[in-house]
């Protein structure tokens, strides 16, 4: 890593996964999904999730920072030329800011109506469409994806971008399983709200 280092890259992993874990608490006074819920697809899915916040990111984070992380992603790609490198280390941080901000943003706006993904609204509930919501429908998938990506590119992991394909596809699933309940719970309010803001990329899906 060109632009700040390999430390410099785990330290600012640890940040993320503090400011999102501890706007999850703050605001929904539950820490990450320790114990996933759903059943299926719903299922793997916060699984999958879980394991990226709580595992995966916090190994790549303690490997870069002690020097280990050559040695041991074996699917580190090499690239010899120098302005593609910092090219994709800018491309990638910009997203881990990004995808973090959308997170934290969007427990701000949620607070205690937040429940894991998949599930059906709760019948006291109202449609949350103001905030990061009135940008981006789904700006907790959106973030979570767009750090896993932004990581990929800044240390050129081939498993990392394993992780964000995987999750990706995951997550398509579960958000089209999550519209059919928000559709059948809010009816036109919803399908009105779904017309006008994107799914996961501001102005293009």
């Amino acid at each position: 890593m060109h632009l700040i280092g390999e430390q410099g890259v785990g330290i600012i992993l640890l940040i993320v996964l503090a400011l999102q874990g501890g706007f999850m608490l703050i605001c929904t006074k539950r820490f990450l999904q320790i114990k996933p819920e759903g059943q299926g697809i719903v299922m793997a899915t916060n699984y999958f999730n879980t394991a990226i916040l709580i595992l995966f990111i916090p190994l790549i984070a303690v490997s870069l920072i002690m020097g280990w992380y050559q040695t041991l992603d074996l699917t580190h790609w090499t690239i010899d030329k120098h302005w593609l490198i910092f090219g994709l280390e800018v491309i990638g941080i910009a997203l881990i800011i990004l995808g973090t901000a959308m997170v934290v943003f969007g427990f701000l706006a949620l607070r205690k109506t937040f429940q894991p993904g998949g599930f059906a609204p709760r019948t006291q509930e109202v449609l949350i469409t103001s905030g990061i919501y009135s940008l981006v429908r789904n700006p907790l998938n959106a973030g979570v994806l767009y750090v896993t990506l932004g990581l990929a590119l800044v240390i050129q992991s081939f498993f990392v971008v394993a992780l964000f394909v995987i999750y990706l596809i995951l997550i398509l699933r579960v958000i089209y399983i999550e519209e059919n309940h928000l559709s059948k719970t809010f009816g036109e309010e919803y399908r009105s709200y779904s017309r006008k803001v994107r799914r996961l990329i501001l102005f293009i899906y």
